[in-house]
């Protein structure tokens, strides 16, 4: 198995909320760490990750619903 097959199953075992709860960890690590010894690319840095790892969730779990919506509507049929 290669590196990406693995990282494409260990997401789909993980649950919507699992996944929210170590976004959020991470993001408050980051924020640990820059608090710790502030500076303009620390701050950066967490702002840049906190963003794009919490947009990037909220559009996974999106694209996971629509394919739910759209298997209940095409079994309904």
């Amino acid at each position: 198995m290669d590196f990406i097959a693995i990282v494409r199953l260990a997401l789909s075992i993980l649950t919507e909320r699992l996944m929210v709860f170590i976004a959020l960890s991470m993001v408050f690590a980051l924020a640990c760490w820059t608090m710790y010894l502030p500076g303009t690319t620390r701050l950066e840095t967490t702002a840049l990750f906190a963003l794009f790892s919490l947009v990037l969730l909220r559009k996974r779990v999106q694209n996971e619903r629509e394919t739910k919506t759209e298997l209940s509507q095409s079994a309904g049929s």
